[in-house]
């Protein structure tokens, strides 16, 4: 906690359109980042959620809580509307993974936004996509194969299995589930945004291979979504003198008009279920303020990432921080919730977990260019 105020107050210090600031800034923020996204479903692995809708909803309310804390921290700096888009495109990649997952289950959908969320905000970053500078780094080549190897290691992590979980079969069993045992055959890959990467095996009823595609598809699409949430900040922050003359370099001046964005557009597609349920919707009771929690660590580590992007660009951040909670998940996995082990696991997590580091390196290595 020390160390995240450190770097508060440090951001916070700076002037409105300041360049330079540390390197070990965004580091920092790196590692917040990742330990955050790694862990923040943890508090809520063990209770029910029902469909998922009712949890997200008190989940944002716990990123927008978060989110009015830094700005008041950061003396509430301007508000531009722009930034509420990214917020928008965060739930609704968010709402739309909760399809996804019933359908292809938490391994392969994951596989497929993470890698995509990867690689949108990666490539949109360094080659200047969406009216952004392009973010140049000193070595390109390290940078394309720390990217390369983190897709590889992400399908490496799709072989680890669990010892098979003992599950009441019930008519109402996926409004019982606890929400890291909510699909079928679930792996691990990584996560920005997003839910924690707990693996487990669970026999399921053979789905239909073109509603495999449309799973697919959608979770492409999410993955699209996420990998956008950043751009309109991004865009503010790269144009200060021809269209936006009060932007901030900072990356926490967004936070506020981010998770804004989220919680109202949350709110909307809250009404719009309950509506649909005709006022009778899935609410555990037991997993409200666990979401809340879950929602204040996701803030935290999004703040973070907001902070790499600023000080790293996303040639650099989004790779590092997209990869990193995979490890601390399965971290979890292995010591708190006792869902892997054995030789074969271990192996192919120590496998997995090289080729991350080894992809970090480079990436790191890649060196990124001040502007």
């Amino acid at each position: 906690m020390n160390l995240l105020l450190t770097i508060l107050n440090t951001t916070t210090s700076q002037p409105p359109v300041e360049a330079n600031t540390p390197l070990w800034i965004g580091y920092i923020s790196v590692i917040i980042a990742v330990l955050f996204f790694g862990s923040n479903l943890v508090p809520a692995g063990k209770y029910p959620i029902g469909d998922g809708l009712s949890f997200q909803f008190f989940m944002c309310c716990g990123i927008w809580m978060t989110g009015l804390v830094i700005d008041l921290f950061v003396k509430s700096p301007q508000f531009f509307p722009l930034v509420l888009i990214g917020g928008i495109l965060w739930t609704t990649g968010n709402i739309l993974s909760l399809l996804v997952i019933r359908i292809n289950g938490l391994g392969m959908s994951m596989l497929l936004w993470c890698t995509t969320n990867m690689l949108i905000g990666w490539a949109s970053g360094h080659f200047g996509w969406f009216g952004l500078i392009p973010e140049n780094v000193e070595k390109p080549i390290l940078n394309y194969m720390g990217v390369t190897i983190a897709c590889v290691s992400g399908i490496v992590f799709l072989a680890i299995r669990t010892v098979k979980q003992e599950i009441d079969i019930t008519a109402n069993i996926e409004e019982q589930q606890p929400i890291l045992h909510s699909s079928p055959p679930i792996v691990t890959t990584t996560s920005n945004d997003a839910p924690i990467e707990i693996v487990t095996t669970i026999d399921s009823p053979p789905i239909n291979i073109y509603l495999r595609i449309v799973g697919c598809i959608l979770a492409t699409i999410a993955g699209i979504f996420f990998g956008l949430v950043f751009i309109p900040s991004t865009y503010i922050q790269d144009h200060p003198y021809d269209q936006y003359q009060t932007a901030s370099k900072n990356g926490l001046h967004y936070v506020f008009a981010m998770y804004s964005g989220i919680f109202f557009s949350s709110m909307f597609y809250y009404i719009v279920y309950i509506a649909y349920k005709g006022n009778r919707p899935y609410i555990h009771v037991q997993s409200i303020f666990p979401a809340i929690i879950s929602g204040i660590m996701w803030g935290i580590a999004q703040a973070g990432f907001l902070v790499a992007n600023s000080v790293l660009s996303q040639a650099i951040s989004f790779p590092l921080v997209t990869i990193g909670p995979g490890t601390i998940a399965i971290l979890w996995s292995i010591f708190y919730f006792k869902e892997i082990s054995g030789r074969r696991n271990y192996l192919i997590i120590s496998g997995g977990t090289l080729l991350r580091l080894i992809s970090a390196v480079l990436i790191i290595l890649s060196k990124p260019i001040p502007r």
